[in-house]
């Protein structure tokens, strides 16, 4: 690996046009991190607020927008055991998203799922780690309980629809148009 990369950074808050092409050096991984050589990155809600000036980075965190990317796994911190060089996973990540690497802790990669591209992977950890701490980790929903998700056609909404549908629980959504209502019923959502 060379010692730079290419990164998108946020040259004053505004729109699209304030990302502009730097470059910065490639990240070393800290003790329970692994740095990623990334194929495609998320874009989020935070990222578009990030870039308006309405959202800080976390104290330590990458001043580079990306919670969240896919690709493969090029160097292991100490104390990594669970994952290898050449691994292809998808990850939460702290910022940093919007580079060709990225340093993560290794506990926030995901294998990507079978029949998944690196593509479309990159966009499940920020909802699916989002969802899962919350509704199940915290909630504790279980299996034939019923489920309540208010905008089931947003990301987070069609996320919590599947996951809920997937672990048994009766789900029920609001959406703002019969179109999006449709498209809930499609998910798992049962009225």
């Amino acid at each position: 690996m060379t010692k730079m990369m290419r990164a998108i950074e946020i040259s004053e808050p505004g729109g699209p046009e304030v990302l502009t092409l730097t470059q910065r050096p490639i990240p070393a991984p800290a003790h329970g991190q692994v740095v990623l050589k990334v194929a495609y990155a998320g874009v989020n809600r935070p990222d578009a607020l990030q870039r308006a000036g309405a959202y800080n980075p976390p104290p330590g965190a990458s001043d580079l927008p990306g919670l969240e990317a896919a690709g493969e796994v090029v160097a292991l911190g100490a104390g990594v055991t669970e994952l290898e060089i050449g691994d292809q996973v998808c990850a939460l990540l702290p910022g940093g998203g919007y580079a060709e690497y990225v340093a993560t802790p290794a506990a926030h990669c995901l294998p990507i799922p079978a029949g998944l591209s690196l593509k479309q992977a990159a966009c499940l950890p920020e909802t699916c780690f989002t969802v899962w701490s919350n509704v199940i980790a915290r909630g504790g929903l279980e299996a034939g309980e019923r489920f309540l998700v208010h905008g089931g056609s947003s990301g987070i909404g069609t996320t919590a629809i599947q996951l809920a549908a997937a672990l048994g629980a009766r789900v029920f959504t609001t959406a703002g148009s019969d179109e999006k209502c449709q498209a809930c019923l499609g998910l798992g959502a049962e009225r």
